[in-house]
């Protein structure tokens, strides 16, 4: 089983954008000597909810400041973006990190209707879009040249440059939704599971893309979920509570009372895929999504709105040295080598 890192880029409303890029990226280098498989960020636009409108662009740095870590998009909102242009830009940090990207795409965020608004798409064309976008980049990936003729784009006889390092199962994955399930499945692609949907519902999104998998090819199923880990379990309600307020209120819409003893913190934590606790906590909770949702991939969040970053940094040191040994016959995280350094010429 393997273990990432999620960031959504939300923060409390004091805290400014260049405090969250400098510790996003303390914390990706912690994950790179912590041996986290990868870090993943979310896309988002315009509002507070989410401070992060250039995943690709974060993801650059990144690669220049890491050898190891896998560098994923969780994820781009593909409707905003042109086809082609998005292929090259992602096939070119593959290149440059040595092989170490996965490119999410979803479809954008039915609830954040501004994003549509200002970007000139219509809300009601972003699934269909998503697909076309899809099948485009995988063209590009995995064949001579792009051959497409959809309802919103139409390419004939182009190929990129450069061409990726990875091949298309690798690189490319999408949002798992009733409309993405059937297309990951048929070519084979990864899935990401998002967090705020019922656990049925995931069940089911499971169970159709594992079914509809060609013979012998394994997929890869990844899930979002909160954790958080302590040296006790009082300590870690009290580093994530001002977070658990926020998705409480985010997810919920309910105004958590702060108790940590009740049934409404029991019921808000299986809504919000969420635990904090100790090593042992954490190591039962990820053995219950495991076992009940057979997935390959946890996207931990663990810095989120109103979290401390030594506290992050911390959880996720306990993580690395409690919680994924229990599970290390599961993981495996290959280094793909990385293209030398060649200086610029003056």
């Amino acid at each position: 089983m393997k273990f990432s890192l999620f960031y959504n880029f939300d923060v409390l409303p004091e805290t400014d954008e260049y405090t969250l890029l400098a510790e996003v990226e303390a914390q990706a280098l912690a994950a790179e000597r912590l041996g986290f498989d990868g870090i993943w960020l979310a896309e988002h636009h315009f509002q507070e909810y989410g401070r992060m409108p250039a995943p690709l662009v974060f993801l650059a740095r990144i690669s220049g400041l890491t050898s190891r870590l896998k560098l994923g998009t969780a994820v781009v909102e593909a409707p905003y973006y042109h086809p082609l242009r998005l292929a090259e830009d992602a096939a070119l940090l593959d290149v440059i990190s040595g092989g170490r990207v996965h490119l999410g795409l979803g479809s954008g965020a039915g609830n954040k209707e501004l994003e549509f608004v200002r970007f000139g798409i219509a809300k009601e064309e972003k699934s269909a879009r998503l697909l076309e976008i899809a099948e485009i980049l995988r063209q590009a990936y995995a064949e001579p040249e792009v051959a497409f003729s959809g309802s919103y784009y139409r390419h004939e006889g182009l190929a990129i440059s450069p061409r990726p390092r990875q091949d298309v199962q690798s690189l490319l994955w999408l949002a798992a939704s009733a409309t993405t399930v059937p297309y990951a499945a048929r070519h084979g692609l990864p899935i990401l599971l998002p967090r705020p949907v019922d656990e049925q519902k995931l069940r089911d999104l499971i169970a159709d893309y594992r079914g509809q998998l060609p013979a012998g090819v394994p997929g890869h199923v990844a899930s979002l979920r909160f954790a958080f880990v302590a040296e006790t379990r009082e300590l870690a309600h009290e580093r994530t509570r001002a977070t658990f307020t926020r998705y409480a209120k985010y997810d919920g819409g309910i105004d958590w009372d702060g108790r940590t003893d009740t049934d409404e913190y029991r019921e808000l934590c299986a809504k919000l895929k969420f635990v904090a606790g100790t090593p042992d906590d954490v190591i039962d909770q990820i053995r219950l999504w495991r076992d009940d949702l057979g997935m390959d991939e946890i996207l931990i969040q663990t810095y989120a709105a109103g979290t401390r970053r030594d506290d992050a940094i911390r959880s996720m040191e306990l993580f690395s040295t409690e919680v994924v040994p229990q599970f290390a016959s599961e993981t495996s995280a290959p280094a793909v080598p990385r293209l030398r350094p060649v200086p610029l010429e003056a």
